[in-house]
């Protein structure tokens, strides 16, 4: 087995190498270096050195080959396309890595892939959010941001070479948000507070705008940084034409911040010199009512893209630790959809009542169960991996064990949760929507139809359902999102 597989790693590289070198117009081509990359969701990136012998390459050339991994989302631009975007965007003077070539014929890589140059430089969200070294450059590199996202914007239809981008009048909000609906029409879960930040966003769209290149995943985590030197706007899968308002919103939104929610501008500074890049290029000035709409409309794009991941996980059967727990930062989405549009209005939340998982006698444990309790022993093993076991693990294999690590928190809180909490939310439901076999779904149904509107007493109960509900769940999954949003 291990010789087939070794047999067909080598047929692969002659195959690349062969291509390489009559795309470059080389004499021979060598492949001295080919190994995956970290990072990337949606698309596989391959680290590939080479020596070209002759042609346009000539030398030592350190590349990336980026293809599509196993599953991916419907959104997605092909390889082809993402290649064609990169080499329009590159013409422009965004930096971005130049593209090279790109192939659709599976007898090279088995799959459509492109290639372009490599750029040193941390893509890593928390790094860049997180250091506080880079704290004096970051307002610099967030001007430098708004400049390159103004050039992304000077790029407008119509375009031939872009002939393949779908036109903004069918990707636009209305669209956007019918698509989601459809989305949650067939996801097994509910989600009430998603119905009604949509209900939100269909009842305030902005007049049209004349559509640009939107590149649609304008973030921390999208770029390169070499030191305090951005050297390349990353991953542009998802580009096509749209409100410029639109890229603002998503690079703003409170999901992309990371390590700093205080930070409005990706997690790097405010909005300020974000605004001031921006405005020096593109002129003219940006409306905060779009934005706010868009950052709205961000926070929905972006919890039903982590639905997505995790239905590569559930669905597609791709194992993978990140795949599985993206699922969960759903809610986080929704916090921030209620933190925008029921800003002040938080009702009163109790301290949450979930007892430490490092006591097996912090609650009482039923007869049938041994001890210690399961979540005692999750709190154990995670513990032991955390403070044992992860540093003795080379540092490429940290990440993944970190992930361990959190899973089995999740878990252990989960197992600790008082289930009075949600019966409790449930009977609230069924006060707003009447008894049924399915009422968090009739409840969801009814937020999107605004059947609470006409009353302002239920309107606010319905409110207050979908703050407590949304507390309860990250008090499971992400309790330190909730502290850092100040919730106790």
């Amino acid at each position: 087995m291990a010789g087939t597989a070794s047999l067909r790693s080598e047929l692969r590289r002659a195959a690349l190498s062969r291509f390489l070198a009559t795309a470059s117009a080389a004499r021979t081509v060598e492949i001295t270096g080919l190994s995956p990359l970290r990072g990337g969701a949606l698309q596989e990136n391959w680290g590939l050195d080479a020596r070209f012998c002759g042609g346009a390459l000539d030398g030592e050339q350190r590349l990336v080959l980026r293809t599509s991994a196993a599953t991916g989302v419907a959104a997605s631009l092909t390889r082809h396309q993402e290649f064609a975007v990169q080499k329009a965007v590159f013409a422009a003077g965004v930096q971005v890595p130049e593209p090279l070539f790109a192939s659709e014929d599976a007898a090279v890589w088995g799959k459509p892939f492109f290639i372009m140059r490599r750029v040193d430089g941390i893509a890593a969200p928390d790094r860049i959010t997180g250091d506080p070294t880079l704290d004096p450059a970051l307002p610099a590199i967030a001007e430098r941001l708004g400049r390159e996202l103004a050039c992304i914007h000077t790029i407008q239809p119509p375009r031939p070479d872009l002939a393949f981008l779908t036109p903004y009048a069918d990707t636009g909000p209305i669209q956007q948000i019918a698509r989601f609906r459809a989305y949650l029409d067939c996801h097994p879960t509910p989600r009430p507070v998603l119905e009604w930040g949509m209900r939100w966003l269909e009842t305030h769209i902005p007049p049209p705008a004349a559509p640009v290149l939107c590149h649609h995943d304008f973030r921390t985590g999208n770029y390169l940084l070499n030191g305090t030197a951005l050297t390349a706007i990353l991953d542009w899968e998802f580009a096509g034409w749209g409100d410029p308002h639109e890229d603002i919103g998503w690079f703003c939104c409170k999901g992309w911040r990371f390590a700093r929610l205080d930070r409005e501008a990706g997690g790097i500074a405010d909005r300020t010199p974000f605004y001031r890049g921006y405005h020096r290029v593109a002129g003219g000035s940006i409306d905060p009512r779009r934005v706010r709409f868009w950052e709205v409309l961000a926070s929905v794009r972006w919890a039903v893209i982590a639905l997505e991941q995790t239905d590569r996980y559930m669905i597609g059967h791709e194992r993978g630790l990140d795949l599985a727990l993206t699922g969960r930062r759903a809610t986080e989405c929704e916090l921030e959809i209620l933190m925008l549009l029921d800003a002040g209005r938080e009702p009163g939340l109790r301290p949450s009542d979930r007892r430490s998982s490092a006591s097996p006698m912090g609650r009482p444990i039923s007869p049938m169960r041994d001890l210690p309790s399961g979540a005692a022993l999750l709190a154990l093993a995670r513990d032991v991996l955390m403070g044992e076991l992860i540093p003795l693990l080379p540092e490429e294999c940290r990440p993944d064990a970190l992930l361990v690590a959190k899973c089995m928190a999740i878990a252990a809180r989960e197992a600790e949760a008082p289930a009075e909490e949600g019966r409790a939310i449930l009977r609230e439901i069924e006060l707003l929507c009447g008894q049924g076999v399915d009422a968090l779904r009739r409840f969801a149904y009814d937020l999107r139809i605004g059947a609470f509107e006409s009353s302002e007493p239920h309107d606010r109960a319905a409110r207050a359902v979908l703050w407590r509900l949304t507390v309860a769940k990250l008090r499971q999954s992400n309790p330190e999102f909730l502290a850092a949003n100040g919730f106790d």
